[in-house]
């Protein structure tokens, strides 16, 4: 087994994630934090990215279906009662255990999506994603169970059992069972352990690379003109050449759907060619490392003029744009902060903004439009 680099996502998007370095025998060789930056500045290992429990149910359930993308489905048709919103729920299955039940994990995609998005602000372009309940091995008694702390909420870990929640819940819910606290040098080993073999892996579907194709700028670019066409036709249409630009038109259309289908994630429709081809552009420059990175430093270097401003946190939405909250010394410097983010080409928009003591706290969207 090659290095791995095992990556502990902040619970907030301003924390600095944690990771590991595992040798090839996954002894721990190194550990830190990361900041944010290009992801050139990193060793090329192998990375598995632990985010919270929290916002991940998990399940075991006797899936019977065929294909992996069948299982997929029937375990988001089974707990769909159990979900807030089933519509935009992303589900990955684990292989089957003794008695043919298999672990199922469900997030909300734009949440994993924002994971993914924050891993690539800190360089990293995980192969692996799993809740921090799920990095714990399940425990050799049936009635234990085994625990750890993740910043302010417990991960827990027991036969066909794992949530993370505060710890008064944890405290309700496992009460009646024995509990081993892992920290230290066995939560090292407990999270080693499950980068080599992980229970359930959350880049499945739509999320899995190695699913993905490889897309070239070329590819987007040409969905993105033949959506202009079809924009800009009607424009041109006069008299006895309207029937021909509008067959044209239709073609277009035809190529620019077919073409926008094909890299679409598997399962969507296409409902607006060139609304998706714009999101598709905004998400391979963001998956390239640029697009993020690149944004939080347009961002930075915005605030740094300007007294006393401070980032208060910062979100990569699945559509290119980011949420933020900024604090200010007056309410006179958002718009110094939007005049400057226009000079670099990046629009602003205030959704909002609140007094927090003597301070301007903002909330922004960058790159709406």
């Amino acid at each position: 087994m090659n290095r791995t680099r095992i990556v502990i996502a902040g619970h907030t998007p301003e924390a600095e994630p944690a990771y590991l370095i595992l040798d090839e025998l996954g002894s721990v060789v190194g550990r830190g934090v990361l900041a944010v930056q290009d992801g050139s500045a990193l060793a090329p290992l192998r990375t598995v990215l632990v985010i919270p429990g929290a916002e991940v149910l998990v399940r075991w359930l006797p899936l019977r279906a065929g294909s992996e993308a069948q299982a997929r489905g029937a375990a988001l048709a089974a707990l769909e009662d159990q979900l807030a919103a089933p519509e935009g729920a992303h589900a990955a299955v684990g292989p089957a255990d003794a008695e043919g039940l298999r672990p199922c994990a469900v997030i909300a995609a734009r949440r994993l999506q924002a994971w993914l998005d924050h891993a690539r602000l800190h360089g990293l372009s995980p192969e692996v994603v799993i809740p921090d309940c799920l990095a714990l091995p399940a425990p050799p008694d049936d009635e234990a169970v085994l625990t750890a702390a993740f910043e302010e909420t417990v991960a827990v870990r027991g036969a066909r059992l794992a949530f993370s929640g505060e710890p008064d819940l944890v405290a309700a819910v496992a009460a009646d069972r024995p509990q081993t606290r892992l920290e230290g040098p066995a939560l090292e080993r407990a999270l080693a352990e499950a980068a080599g073999a992980p229970a359930v892996n959350l880049l499945q579907g739509a999320f899995d690379p190695k699913r993905q194709a490889e897309l070239g700028w070329r590819d987007f670019r040409r969905v993105a003109a033949l959506a202009a066409a079809v924009l800009l036709s009607p424009l041109v249409i006069w008299g006895a050449q309207a029937a021909a630009f509008h067959i044209r038109a239709e073609r277009a259309e035809a190529r620019a759907e077919a073409k926008l289908a094909a890299l679409l994630p598997e399962g969507a429709e296409v409902t607006d060619v060139a609304v998706q081809a714009e999101a598709l552009l905004a998400q391979a420059m963001v998956g390239q490392g640029g697009g993020a990175s690149g944004l939080a430093a347009i961002l930075l270097g915005a605030l740094e003029p300007l007294d006393q401003a401070q980032l208060e946190s910062l979100i990569i939405m699945p559509d290119g744009t980011a949420r933020a909250a900024v604090s200010l010394a007056a309410y006179s410097d958002t718009e110094a902060l939007a005049q400057a983010l226009q000079a670099e080409g990046l629009s602003m928009r205030e959704e909002g903004s609140r007094e927090e003591g003597d301070r301007v706290v903002a909330d922004i969207i960058l790159g709406a439009r």
